[in-house]
């Protein structure tokens, strides 16, 4: 009688893992003018520990418009998506205020960031603050009057920070994303929050491929320590630039503003696109890889997106969605026009 042939579980760990490898492989190759190879082994090792993890929690809902009740959509997909205990804890809350551009799809919306900061007071935050700063050399408080953020901010006695000028002081930088320098300058809010809760806009980037959640978090980095448009950024590689500014947050929770996302000429210039989408996790990679395949693309075309989930930075290989299926929330963005960086 023929006999299955029998691997012991140690034999598959170490083929899945050498499997692993020669695929992150291809990505590191893909990638290696802005990813390096120094940390390749260490990047892989972890890559094949997040397959053994948890899967990260996506949890989608609809929202019809920004008039409708936000706060009574958001709070059972806070459930959904399992978020911790955020009871006494100092939250910071980091919208995307880029530039106010009247007609186009910027900026995120006031009524969203208002939603989540009555919904982070009735979690029992203990101190919740509203931060950006802007890519460009403005007031960043004149953006948030311009969009009506610092109004809805006002009528609840919730403050707003510049980060470009929030008493920034040196954290050393970790795994080697940041490789031209040891130091990456945070601002005191982003350094002394318990969790920092991203509140992106839904849109297409002509660098990025896809703004959302993780290249939100750039807005974090002081211009007044690195000028505008934060050019550290793009002179270490924007994409290796979102990796290094993640790594160094605290734990970051995130709501996807997609009631109203932007296509093709973005971050700025994009059209609208009513996408009636509200996405909501504590897995950062997780909801950004679900959010881009909404938006009709594939993360494989996203270098952030790709390089984080073959690195191992955050659960992007296994995701579980939660509320409404992606096939109702499923759209057809127009991509962003190609553009040279300096990568």
């Amino acid at each position: 009688m023929n006999q299955k042939p029998h691997i012991s579980r140690r034999t598959f760990l170490r083929l899945a893992l050498l499997a692993g490898i020669g695929l992150g492989g291809v990505v590191i190759r893909r990638n290696t003018a802005w990813m390096g190879t120094g940390n390749f082994l260490r990047w892989l090792l972890r890559a094949q520990v997040q397959r053994l993890r948890p899967p990260g929690i996506v949890a989608l809902g609809a929202c019809s418009s920004y008039s409708s009740d936000i706060l009574g959509a958001l709070r059972p997909l806070w459930a959904q998506a399992e978020m911790p205990n955020l009871t006494g804890k100092h939250i910071l809350v980091k919208a995307n205020l880029v530039d106010m551009v009247p007609g186009h799809a910027a900026t995120t919306n006031p009524q969203v960031v208002a939603a989540v900061v009555d919904l982070l007071g009735e979690l029992g935050a203990a101190e919740v603050t509203v931060g950006d700063g802007s890519a460009f050399r403005r007031d960043t408080l004149a953006v948030a009057r311009e969009c009506g953020l610092a109004e809805v901010l006002a009528g609840r006695g919730v403050p707003f920070v510049d980060l470009n000028y929030d008493d920034p002081q040196p954290v050393a930088v970790r795994d080697g994303w940041l490789r031209r320098s040891p130091w990456l300058w945070l601002p005191r809010h982003v350094r002394q929050a318990d969790y920092l809760v991203s509140v992106p806009k839904l849109k297409t980037h002509h660098w990025a491929g896809v703004s959302l959640s993780m290249k939100n978090l750039l807005g974090v980095v002081p211009g007044a320590r690195y000028g505008w448009p934060k050019n550290m950024l793009h002179m270490n590689g924007l994409n290796a630039a979102i990796l290094g500014v993640y790594v160094l947050m605290p734990p970051v929770l995130v709501v996807v503003d997609g009631i109203e996302g932007m296509q093709g000429d973005g971050p700025l210039f994009g059209t609208p696109v009513p996408h009636h989408l509200l996405a909501v996790s504590k897995e950062a990679l997780a909801v950004d890889v679900v959010c881009t395949r909404l938006m009709g693309f594939a993360t494989s075309d996203i270098p952030h997106l790709d390089a984080a989930i073959w690195a191992g930075v955050g659960q992007g290989m296994r995701i579980e969605t939660r509320g409404l299926p992606e096939a109702d929330l499923q759209r057809s963005y127009q991509p962003p026009p190609p553009m040279e960086e300096n990568e």
